[in-house]
């Protein structure tokens, strides 16, 4: 039987990162789920809202990945979503001032196979411009066939980060640099899905010895499981 494998949603992502002061973090989760996801997911152009929590022994400002899927990167800088951007609730507006080490990057989709949503979740984030050939997205998705192919490995994506588009000093922007930290931007980022910690942590291993990969504060490696994804469909039933 061959595996047929689909894709992201769209052509674009909003890829975010971040932790929340510990005594916000069962209220954060609240507002993500049932208020913040259901009112992005509601707007034109967004297919898919997803996040997920880090593993044991994650760093606080690292601990929250999110991500929403969108039909192409306009979608990011619409007319109704700017509008949301810049009249967040009184809950949004609560939230994001305890947000830690915000890091938010509108993305296009270089390449992109998986079989649905996987549990576990790794990220690697490349900070700055100074991409070293050997690591450059048109080289990072060639190794997506070996990768797919280890056991427990159900998705590969690679995303080429935008540091112009997008990055307007909207109200939520503003609120999120409460804690001192203005938004973090990655030049590019793969996203790898799987059914358990330890195949993830094997398919890093690989990709880190096919590029020479080493982790630095240019290059941020997290493990994270899923908590809770909405698509349009899921909001016909609430």
């Amino acid at each position: 039987l061959e595996i047929i494998f689909m894709s992201l949603l769209g052509d674009a992502v909003l890829v975010n990162w971040g932790g929340i002061v510990k005594v916000k973090e069962l209220e954060y989760n609240e507002w993500h789920s049932k208020e913040h996801m259901p009112e992005r997911i509601s707007l034109p152009g967004f297919l898919r809202g997803l996040r997920a929590v880090g593993i044991s022994g994650t760093d606080i400002n690292h601990k929250y990945f999110m991500m929403y899927e969108a039909e192409r990167k306009e979608v990011f800088v619409s007319k109704k979503y700017l509008e949301r951007l810049n009249n967040p609730t009184d809950w949004t507006k609560d939230i994001l001032s305890n947000y830690l080490s915000p890091s938010r990057t509108i993305c296009s989709v270089i390449s992109s196979k998986s079989i649905g949503v996987g549990g576990y979740i790794s990220t690697i984030r490349f900070l700055g411009n100074e991409i070293l050939k050997n690591q450059n997205v048109e080289y990072l998705k060639t190794a997506t066939s070996i990768i797919l192919k280890l056991n427990g490995i159900t998705g590969m994506h690679v995303l080429i980060g935008d540091s112009s588009f997008g990055q307007m000093n909207t109200q939520e922007k503003k609120i999120r640099s409460s804690q001192g930290l203005d938004d973090q931007i990655v030049s590019q980022a793969v996203i790898i899905e799987g059914l358990n910690l330890q195949s993830l942590k094997s398919a890093i291993n690989h990709l880190k010895k096919i590029y020479l990969l080493k982790e630095s504060k240019n290059l941020i490696i997290n493990y994270y499981f899923c908590q809770n994804i909405l698509t349009k469909k899921d909001l016909l039933h609430i």
